[in-house]
């Protein structure tokens, strides 16, 4: 994974604009992992079965967090300084727009996006554990441990996008990158802009021989 100019790496609500929370300390090591489930024939009397998949699991990432105000010129507790501000973007505040909850009329927590540097991850937080380190003479907690897990989140609309693009594909695997729904007006140039691609990469991609051909209501991988 990279960085960009040492930026902080920071968390960002998909359910509104105003949900933001940015490290104090970037982390020091990063895990994610994405596991297949493959299963066995079950034919018998063989030495060597064959395999074939059956379906794969949400990509997770899970790393350390670290906070700290022994920095700051009196007691500062780290609780409400820093750990109060992560918890809250596990509370079940955001009003889903679609899906069970939607139905059910009931509350969920935000829907993220992880962003540090080059690496972005749609995300729901699993789960958060909190370690404090260290305490004043005050008996403030003064330095905390986050150690927090993550789950990636494929919003209900991006699931039809794909499986719109493996129709227009022939039934080929979307792989990685992105699905956009091309709306009514957009242009094949605007949507290779707003995502940092190369107009040429996706057209040949996508099967796409006409740049200026109307795409309204084709899903498009980016």
């Amino acid at each position: 994974m990279s960085q960009a100019g040492g930026d902080k790496a920071y968390f960002e609500s998909l359910d509104d604009g105003g949900t933001k929370f940015t490290v104090q300390y970037n982390p020091k090591e990063f895990q994610v992992n994405k596991s297949m489930t493959w299963e066995e024939s079950k034919t018998q009397g063989k030495a060597v079965n064959p395999i074939s998949f059956q379906k794969g699991a949400p990509m997770t990432a899970s790393f350390d967090l670290l906070f700290d105000t022994t920095g700051e010129s009196s007691a500062v507790n780290v609780q409400d300084a820093w750990v109060t501000g992560l918890l809250a973007l596990t509370n079940a505040t955001a009003t889903p727009a679609s899906g069970e909850e939607a139905e059910l009329q009931k509350k969920r927590p935000h829907a993220l996006v992880f962003t540090w540097g080059a690496f972005t991850m749609k995300c729901v937080i699993e789960s958060i554990n909190v370690t404090y380190l260290m305490f004043a003479s005050s008996g403030e907690a003064i330095r905390a441990r986050c150690s927090v897990k993550l789950k990636e989140w494929t919003p209900l609309d991006e699931v039809d996008n794909r499986e719109k693009f493996a129709a227009n594909s022939g039934g080929n695997a979307w792989g990685t990158g992105s699905i956009v729904l091309v709306g009514s007006g957009q242009t094949l140039s605007q949507i290779s802009q707003a995502a940092g691609a190369d107009m040429r990469t996706v057209a040949a991609a996508n099967g796409i021989t006409d740049a200026l051909a109307d795409l309204t209501g084709r899903a498009i991988k980016v």
